[in-house]
């Protein structure tokens, strides 16, 4: 837990079911662009990240989560080799920043990818072969083990919580406008049914990242499946998920980890998710299995860190209004939820390459989805909502909504 934080940082309150900021509570609304670094490297680029903070700003919006790494021989990566790091892009994260705080946007940032895309683990395991003079193609799971890896890896921690922004002249673990840090994005270890080896290297690296920036709030990252430590919720899994090295409980609950994230995407987890009444009782069952884990075992935050439909229109406003409306619920209620992010927003100018883009006023286009009307209605009633209990707070905490 974060104790003795500096002023304006966001930390856990007492009880542990939600967060604060200056004794105040902090419950959120905010959306996801992993795109803000590299984007902005390129200065031709930079109205795609000013569009959608301005867009944010404009619906309320008060977190970002982006991506605070690109690993490899990516586009604009920031670190194209091992411990080696490109200061243009470094400027860049730190306009981001600074962008994000001038508008009293904070920011949660994910460290590195279990998935390919910027890099990701299978970059630091590509690095360490070659480091070792072997065959590159290792699994991508050597990860958590791997000496080498964890070498660099840590490297790049030590390297992004000194930095000074060349902006506003602050490091960044001095800097409130960083909410939290993501170990890393959806981390999974396919065939560790014991969920041991993943469990070891987050408890191994959350300790270590206090160690160098002991104020701000770390989280998992994790997508929140259920493992062998709570055989009541397995049945809220969508799918066996004990094959891939996970446990919510276990996973959130060593003393570094401050609270608890989830991810929720019944498109590509149910069977049958195109179909939209599926969707909409899983995400309200997903959600509140979560909380009561949360209620009943861990006493910490949850956030919603990523969920999204597909495609724009009817399905997707009913989806947004079934998880708004339950998460609320909770929140209302002092249960432990207290913010949630959607997946995604983006500037008019960027392709809609998952189809889950929510065009937001100032970022919407009627050539590039259907009408979203609906869907943006939710976000900002949400938002408005959400914003409120900052000033009212929620009542004494009741049973699940």
């Amino acid at each position: 837990m974060v104790d003795q934080c500096p002023a304006n940082f966001v930390r856990v309150a007492s009880d542990g079911s939600k967060f604060e900021v200056n004794g105040s509570p902090f419950y959120f609304s905010g959306a996801n662009c992993y795109y803000m670094m590299t984007r902005a490297a390129d200065p031709n680029l930079r109205h795609e990240v000013t569009e959608v903070l301005d867009a944010m700003r404009s619906a309320d919006l008060t977190v970002l989560r982006t991506w605070a790494f690109c690993d490899g021989p990516e586009w604009n990566a920031l670190q194209p080799e091992a411990g080696i790091f490109d200061e243009r892009v470094f400027a860049a994260l730190d306009w981001v920043i600074a962008e994000a705080g001038a508008r009293g946007i904070r920011l949660s940032l994910p460290l590195v990818n279990y998935w390919p895309a910027y890099g990701g683990i299978p970059q630091y395991v590509r690095w360490s072969c070659q480091r070792r003079g072997v065959d590159d193609s290792g699994n991508p799971e050597d990860f958590y083990g791997d000496h080498c890896c964890q070498d660099i890896f840590q490297n790049f921690l030590v390297t992004i919580t000194s930095r000074v922004n060349t902006i506003t002249n602050t490091a960044y673990r001095d800097d409130p406008t960083i909410m939290a840090w993501e170990l890393i994005n959806e981390p999974r270890c396919n065939g560790d049914f014991s969920a041991s080896k993943l469990q070891a290297w987050i408890e191994q690296t959350a300790e270590f990242l206090k160690s160098i920036d002991p104020h701000h709030l770390v989280t998992v990252g994790s997508e929140g499946f259920f493992g062998s430590s709570t055989p009541e919720f397995l049945p809220d899994n969508p799918f066996d998920s004990l094959t891939i090295g996970c446990d919510f409980l276990r996973n959130h609950a060593p003393p570094y980890i401050d609270f608890a994230s989830i991810h929720l995407w019944p498109d590509s987890w149910l069977p049958n998710g195109d179909n939209e009444e599926a969707a909409l009782r899983f995400a309200r069952r997903w959600i509140n299995a979560h909380v009561d884990c949360c209620t009943s075992q861990l006493a910490k935050p949850l956030v919603l860190a990523e969920f999204g439909k597909k495609p724009a229109g009817a399905p997707r406003a009913a989806f947004y209004q079934k998880v708004y409306s339950t998460v609320l619920g909770n929140a209302l209620c002092g249960r432990g939820m207290a913010g949630v992010v959607l997946w995604m927003v983006a500037a008019r100018t960027y392709p809609d390459y998952d189809q889950f883009t929510c065009r937001l006023p100032g970022t919407d286009d009627p050539s590039c989805a259907p009408d979203d009307s609906a869907a943006v209605a939710a976000v900002l009633s949400f938002a408005q909502r959400i914003d409120a209990l900052n000033n009212d707070g929620p009542e004494p905490p009741t049973a699940a909504q």
